[in-house]
């Protein structure tokens, strides 16, 4: 180290001190002794003699020789052969020497155990946080690299921070009340946020320390946490596969053999059994669908969730329909749900058990709708329903006649996400399964920015079960976004109006190959709003507007609709539930757009409709 060196940053300070007392103390024992004061200036000695010694253990001692030499041969100057202050100044100058000795070794001890706490704090494989508390808060003021890695952070960006910076006040606090109570926290399991914005579960331990601090130190856990869930779901799984190997797969087997058995006795008495061979066929199926949902059961969570086309798994799962009586409308084109990839099964499961189950069903409608806590998105028929008492039941294993082991298993299937499943339709009116998606598992097509682009059909009417027959003749589906020029050219006699798949939801008719009516529902901030339902003049007077109004209504009535109504379509409307409201009960936004048209649309006067979300 060169001389300029030992005069900057903390080191220059301490030289300093250093320097300018002992320049300052000898300086005024000079002058006491000069005027013959000897027993109150040398008392300062002893202050540059402890600041070098504790600065310095090594060279404390040292320092303090030379000056206890230096005041001694002062003394001595100044003595004129005063004997007595020669003697106490050679006692003086001893007690300065040890002084410095003392507070040397003192130090030295000190640094050892400093360095000692620093080589425990900084190499520990747990992550260590000093705390000091700051009013009502609990701030980082020291943490070690360990600590930094584990929460994605510099250290430097941790130092002098609050503990809210990664853990929340009812982790924090409760761990805190466990030091309080009992003097010390031990292994307490919590939660932190590193700053990549996911979760780590750590265990904790915290002890006090003076001066109102504490040492946190933690270790992440999340490994281990995740390896016991999913050991534990594997032991449950294996728990669940066994009981439906013994209640499930072992009754329909035997059955089998008891129905084989009879039909060899009726031969070999000479009868015959018309029924045996449909029996049989019953129970094979029966006994090949459980194969299958344990299947599936076993290969819950084994692949990472994936985000998953809804439209497009409902259109290719070839769900059987019975005789055809039953109509099954999926408008769901744009939507993308983060699920389990066996969630294809629980689509393909709720709709086929609307089929077989439902009674006299002559509908299944699959459709969505968007919320402030994520999506709802509902598979529902128009069957005999599920009676209140069951809606719960039909969940549980092995719960009877309106479910079974099926629900169970989608129930399962739907939570590795943290998606939920319930049953809430009317008894007597039709069930209705609702998923509810947390914010951030969907996605709309052509509007996030993470949803890829869906391809535009080859045909643009209907291919692949794509679209809705409606009484008219013409197909009934949602376009995607790269679609929307397809309405957008309709439109452009009509007001100039466009798209946006921002905000849009719109539905086309299809006919003879061509859009031939559309209807857009758009999001606003107070609410959705019926827009743009137009049909070319040529393609009128066929029930195409009814179709695209009927698709949209179908599709997007779980939602509270809006709009504005040429005042002779009125009634047109009032065939979907719209009933006609005051301008003041239309939400803000929607509102607007009342005002801009200043009473008047196309020439005529338009009143304000609203049709309620379906229940």
């Amino acid at each position: 180290m060169n001389f300029c060196e030992a005069w900057q940053g903390r080191r220059g300070l301490w030289n300093c001190a250093i320097f300018i007392s002992t320049i300052v103390v000898l300086s005024m024992n000079c002058a006491g002794l000069m005027v013959g004061i000897t027993t109150v200036f040398p008392h300062l000695i002893y202050v540059p003699v402890v600041i070098a010694a504790y600065r310095y253990p090594k060279r404390g001692l040292l320092f303090a020789v030379v000056v206890g030499a230096f005041y001694l041969l002062m003394s001595y100057a100044f003595a004129a052969g005063s004997m007595a202050l020669i003697i106490e100044s050679l006692v003086r100058a001893s007690v300065i020497v040890i002084i410095g000795w003392l507070i040397a070794v003192l130090s030295a001890r000190l640094r050892d155990q400093e360095r000692l706490y620093r080589g425990v704090f900084d190499n520990s494989e747990a992550g260590s946080l000093l705390i000091r508390r700051e009013g009502s808060a609990r701030i980082v003021e020291d943490a070690n690299e360990r600590a930094a890695t584990l929460l994605d952070r510099r250290q430097e960006d941790l130092e002098g921070r609050p503990l809210s910076l990664f853990w929340t006040e009812e982790g924090e606090t409760a761990i805190f009340s466990l030091l309080e109570s009992d003097g010390r926290a031990n292994a307490g399991e919590t939660v932190f946020y590193p700053a990549d914005g996911g979760e780590m579960i750590v265990l904790v331990s915290l002890a006090p320390l003076p001066q109102g601090r504490s040492i946190l130190s933690f270790v992440n856990i999340t490994g281990r946490v995740n390896a016991e869930k999913a050991l534990k779901t594997a032991n449950d799984k294996l728990s669940l596969l066994s009981r439906i190997a013994n209640d499930h797969l072992h009754r329909p087997v035997n059955e089998i053999i008891e129905t084989v058995d009879d039909a060899e006795a009726g031969v070999a008495a000479g009868g015959t059994d018309g029924h045996v061979l449909e029996k049989i066929r019953r129970l094979a199926w029966g006994l090949a669908r459980q194969l299958f949902l344990a299947e599936s059961y076993q290969d819950l969570g084994a692949v990472p969730p994936a985000w998953i086309p809804v439209q497009r798994v409902l259109s290719t799962q070839g769900i059987p329909g019975g005789t055809g009586a039953v109509s099954q409308r999926f408008w769901a084109e744009r939507l993308e749900i983060y699920a389990d990839p066996l969630f294809e099964k629980v689509l393909d499961h709720l709709v086929e058990n609307s089929i077989r189950h439902g009674g006299d069903v002559e509908k299944i409608v699959v459709t969505y709708r968007e919320t402030d806590e994520g999506l709802d998105l509902f598979v529902e028929d128009d069957g005999a329903g599920i009676p209140d008492e069951m809606k719960d039941q039909v969940f549980e294993y092995d719960s009877g006649k309106h479910a079974g082991l099926g629900l169970f298993i989608c129930r399962q299937i739907v939570g590795v996400t943290g998606m939920t499943l319930v049953e809430d339709g009317t008894y007597g009116k039709g069930a209705r399964f609702v998923i509810h998606v947390p914010e951030g598992n969907y996605r709309i097509e052509g509007r996030d920015a993470d949803a890829p682009v869906f391809p535009v059909p080859e045909d643009p009417g209907v291919l692949s079960g794509r679209g809705v027959p409606h009484k008219s003749g013409a197909v009934v589906r949602e376009l995607v976004s790269a679609e929307f020029p397809v309405a957008n050219t309709l439109w452009i006699d009509y007001h100039e109006t466009k798209g946006d798949p921002a905000t849009d939801r719109i539905f086309a008719a299809f006919a003879g190959g061509e859009a031939v009516s559309v209807a857009r529902c758009r999001r606003h901030t107070g609410g959705c709003e019926v827009d743009g339902v137009f049909t070319p003049e040529r393609h009128r007077g066929h029930g195409y507007a009814d179709a695209a109004v009927w698709g949209l209504v179908e599709a997007c009535g779980h939602t509270t609709l809006y709009m504005h109504s040429v005042l002779n379509l009125t009634g047109f409307y009032a065939r979907y539930g719209f009933v006609e409201i005051k301008e003041g009960d239309l939400p803000p936004s929607i509102r607007e757009r009342f005002a801009w048209a200043q009473g008047a649309m196309e020439g005529a006067n338009v009143c304000p409709m609203k049709r309620d979300a379906d229940t």
